[in-house]
């Protein structure tokens, strides 16, 4: 017997409920509708009808934007699995599931999974869809971001200028869409160690996202907070203080004084006070942010033992190990706890630890150390 036409439309109404909730950025209520919706459809139309599969789809979307990847992952597989039984492996609402779970996977730091199904998804749909399709270029944007989360930057800048110059054709200089290929390739420049060309580029997108998305929204500041990291890459720190104290500014009137961007700004600004020799002014600062961090994000959040380390920077930099050192190894260890013995960060604790203790005179605890890091790296390598 099919379903009551009035029960369809009803569920069809309530699905675009959870769509506007999702434009509002109402992530939480716009997910628990998508998922009351998908129960109601896969109990009168089955589990992998197109209408059940697309309410999956967006509680799973919804599910990412809180960053319940994990979730989400599991809900994307279920969603490309329904699709490639129902509509076929190659068809676009297939592609596009499959291309959402290789982004969870990379949010889960899952790369090399992600980067497999990335290049499956790809060769579908350059076959199916043709090299210059919007959705073809989406997909070889993430691909291009999941290299350089892979370490292959040479690849990552490679892809990534490929792909700009495609979404410049295609859909103009100015697109939002070219604006961020162009911001990837602008990474990889960085990471390669060309920071001059970053800058460039960086400064750029930075422009062109004030002139068609405003001088206030958050991928503006982005991009100019960048700038501030070129900057201080090149050596230019008295240009990149002068660049995050305007960032602050525009971040605590935009997003208000205790967002993580705005405390990332003045972030930002200590590490450039520490830069010019003004420590006081930099320890000052880190501890401040710290403080901020602490309370807003978590005593274990990555950000904010990123500030906790800065802290000890201009301890010891101010002579003062022995406090240094104590901060060291809780940042050390709550790495550990939170990132895996392994992480490369947790790593780079170790070594500041060990160089700490160097100041100290402590040389057989540093050399200790140092011989625990190289049996991890062995280990990794």
């Amino acid at each position: 017997m099919p379903p009551p036409p009035n029960l369809l439309a009803t569920l069809a109404v309530r699905h675009t409920v959870g769509m506007s909730l999702a434009l509002q950025g109402r992530w939480e209520e716009a997910g628990q509708t998508h998922r009351e919706v998908a129960a109601e459809r896969e109990r009168v139309l089955g589990p992998d009808h197109p209408d059940t599969l697309a309410s999956r789809y967006e509680a799973a979307f919804a599910l990412g934007r809180q960053g319940r990847h994990g979730d989400a992952l599991g809900e994307y597989g279920r969603v490309a699995a329904g699709r490639a039984r129902a509509l076929g492996p190659e068809h676009p609402d297939t592609l596009a599931a499959r291309q959402e779970t290789a982004f969870a996977l990379s949010r889960l730091g899952r790369h090399f999974e992600a980067h497999q199904i990335y290049a499956a998804v790809l060769a579908a749909r350059e076959r199916t869809m043709g090299a210059e399709h919007p959705d073809t270029l989406r997909c070889r944007h993430n691909l291009a971001f999941n290299l350089g989360r892979l370490g292959r930057f040479e690849d990552c800048h490679r892809v990534a200028r490929e792909v700009a110059a495609a979404r410049a054709r295609t859909l103009g200089l100015d697109h939002p869409d070219t604006l961020v290929t162009r911001y990837e390739v602008a990474y990889a420049l960085g990471q390669l160690g060309r920071w001059s060309d970053a800058l460039h580029i960086y400064r750029e997108v930075a422009d062109a996202r004030g002139r068609t998305l405003g001088p206030d929204h958050p991928d503006t500041l982005a991009a100019r907070y960048e700038v501030g990291i070129s900057l201080g890459r090149l050596g230019r720190s008295a240009e990149a203080l002068v660049l995050y104290r305007a960032l602050v500014d525009d971040r605590t009137r935009a997003q208000g004084p205790t967002h993580p961007e705005t405390l990332r700004a003045r972030h930002g600004l200590g590490v450039n006070l520490g830069r010019l020799g003004r420590w006081e002014e930099a320890l000052a600062e880190a501890r401040d942010v710290s403080g901020l961090r602490e309370r807003t994000l978590g005593p274990d959040h990555p950000d904010t033992l990123v500030s906790q380390r800065e802290v000890a920077v201009a301890l010891g930099w101010l002579g003062n190990w022995t406090d240094a050192l104590e901060l060291y190894r809780r940042v050390a260890r709550a790495r550990a706890d939170v990132l895996g013995a392994d992480h490369p960060d947790a790593l780079a604790s170790l070594g500041d630890e060990a160089q700490c203790l160097e100041q100290l005179g402590r040389r057989e605890e540093a050399v200790e150390l140092y011989r625990r890091m190289a049996a991890v790296r062995g280990r990794r390598a």
